[in-house]
């Protein structure tokens, strides 16, 4: 039985609360992921891109909220990632999140 008063079970039951509950870290995470799959990319050759660690990657993409503008700037522009995109990545990814999902549409029939 999940433990709905714990945040992580709740992301897990209710997908589309997550940048709710882990704020902007996890739209950063979702772009820097989807991106790195676009470019075929390991966590290995975008942290080389980026001159960062490995696990400044992996905290990255799993939406850490304890990474700096500059740490994501840096992973941005290794991903080829222009400041001017910005808004168009957010507006994406925030709209992604407004969808439903397969569950809340099996829920409302």
């Amino acid at each position: 039985m999940k433990d709905l008063t714990r945040i992580d079970d709740i992301v897990q039951e209710i997908p589309e609360t997550e940048s709710f509950f882990y704020g902007i870290g996890a739209t950063f995470g979702k772009i820097i992921f989807s991106y790195r799959m676009k470019r075929n990319l390991t966590q290995k050759q975008l942290a080389a891109r980026a001159g960062i660690g490995i696990k400044t990657i992996h905290r990255a993409e799993g939406g850490s909220d304890n990474l700096g503008v500059q740490t994501y700037e840096k992973i941005f522009r290794a991903l080829d990632i222009q400041p001017r995109d910005y808004a168009q990545l957010f507006r994406e990814a925030f709209e992604h999140d407004a969808k439903p999902n397969k569950r809340e549409l099996e829920r409302q029939r």
